[in-house]
């Protein structure tokens, strides 16, 4: 998403509540999700809240497992894993 005004801050919101949709589509219980994945519930609804800024640590770690950011490995390292994101979503 890009454009005139648009802010990463605004995207990943867009982004967010993109997968929240698709919780709500599908019937998958977010807090549910989040307990299987060893995730804080609060802070999973946060960061599909479009609350968080998700730049490090777990809001990091659950917006990427939520397909909202790109798991990108820190300078150095080997390339990230590809983790299962959204598992037991339906799309």
């Amino acid at each position: 998403m890009s454009g005139v005004g648009v802010t990463p801050a605004d995207s990943l919101r867009s982004r967010a509540h993109a997968v929240r949709e698709r919780f709500a589509a599908s019937g998958t219980n977010i807090s549910e999700w989040a307990r299987v994945r060893g995730f804080s519930i609060s802070l999973v609804q946060s960061v599909l809240a479009g609350d968080r800024p998700c730049r490090r640590g777990e809001s990091h770690r659950i917006a990427v497992a939520l397909g909202i950011k790109e798991n990108v490995a820190p300078p150095g390292t080997d390339a990230p894993s590809d983790n299962d994101r959204l598992e037991g979503v339906r799309a």
